[in-house]
């Protein structure tokens, strides 16, 4: 029994210094870039272009955050409006905290401005001028097909377009 008590223990001795390794930094994406929060004392945010991985070192003013209080830890990390907000705990006074930091810069995102979109109906033609599909925008013409409401793909063309004589 004893035997069974001391390997257990010799156990537990051996992985608990590796748990703390074995977590996970905290993660956030926004638009472009992908936000990774060291979740140490002493914190860095490391920015990273969401397409190829590469780091982008400009965009934060401060990437070496100093917390005020330095019994702190980050523990997560969520962007929200331009603001990447960060929770952190003292398990010291056993509190948690919140900081704010601007990464307006950072958060690049593929938006494409849609808002002068419209589909027109002339004669038999459907023209649909700004159309989104996957990474790119066309303009689409769709005829009708008889005298129904049906139509049918007749072509497409990059960029939008909003008149009709060049089609």
């Amino acid at each position: 029994m004893k035997k069974n008590i001391l390997s257990i223990l010799c156990a537990v001795a051996l992985i608990t210094p590796g748990v703390q390794s074995a977590l996970a930094e905290s993660v956030a994406v926004a638009g472009n870039s992908i936000f990774i929060l060291d979740n140490s004392a002493g914190s860095k945010i490391v920015v990273k272009n969401l397409t190829d991985g590469t780091e982008n070192t400009s965009c934060l003013a401060n990437p070496n955050l100093v917390l005020k209080d330095a019994a702190a830890v980050p523990t997560d990390i969520v962007i929200k409006n331009g603001t990447a907000v960060i929770t952190t705990y003292n398990s010291t006074s056993n509190a948690t905290d919140v900081m704010l930091v601007d990464v307006t810069s950072c958060a690049n995102s593929d938006t494409v401005d849609l808002s002068e979109c419209y589909a027109t109906v002339d004669d038999d033609k459907l023209t649909i001028p700004c159309l989104k599909y996957g990474d790119d925008v066309i303009s689409v013409v769709l005829g009708q097909r008889g005298s129904s409401m049906n139509y049918e793909f007749e072509s497409s063309k990059p960029g939008k377009s909003h008149g009709h004589d060049d089609d």
